[in-house]
């Protein structure tokens, strides 16, 4: 069974595109060194994002992971909050888009100040923090961290973080290390 979802392209012309049914493949990404692949998140960031997931609520709240990629891991140092610009308005309960314009400003600051754009992070209304078919139609970089916090009735509950497959057949599950301080 296929489901449809949507995509966008460069310059915002939008089409449809057919996806598998099942987005996960599994829960665990290994590097080559046998240790699982992480996001690492400062426990003050992870409640920005909650913020602004709750902020959002009742549509999808998004952004970018700031940071740097060390031994395959994702380390967030900083995150750019975004507003949620899917052209209608009600369909932002489930679905975002970013502005092309503001990614660029955003990654442009990022690296001035010796970061990367590592990741994207958005919330599901009223809905568990699983990746979805939808997700993985809007998904482009293999590598990036996409964090995905669920908001329930107006306040965080949880996040879950995915990455893409490098053949963009489907997410696995990265462990998330919350962390009080920086290690570094």
């Amino acid at each position: 069974m296929k489901t449809s979802a949507f995509l966008i392209f460069q310059g915002g012309v939008f089409c449809t595109r057919i996806l598998p049914e099942v987005a996960t493949k599994g829960r665990m990404n290994l590097r080559e060194d046998g240790f699982q692949i992480m996001l690492i998140i400062l426990r003050e960031i992870q409640r920005q994002i909650e913020a602004h997931g709750t902020a959002s609520y009742p549509y999808e709240g998004c952004g970018l992971l700031l940071g740097t990629a060390v031994n395959g891991d994702n380390i967030v140092s900083a995150i750019r909050p975004m507003q949620n610009v899917w052209p209608d308005q009600e369909e932002r309960r489930e679905r975002f888009r970013i502005d092309e314009q503001a990614w660029l400003q955003a990654e442009m600051s990022a690296m001035a100040a010796g970061l990367d754009v590592i990741g994207v992070f958005h919330s599901h209304p009223d809905h568990p923090p699983d990746a979805s078919p939808r997700d993985l139609a809007w998904a482009a970089f293999s590598g990036y961290s996409y964090l995905i916090t669920e908001i329930r009735e107006g306040e965080p509950k949880h996040g879950r973080s995915w990455q893409l497959l490098p053949d963009r057949s489907g997410f696995v599950e990265e462990e998330i290390e919350i962390r009080d301080k920086d290690r570094s």
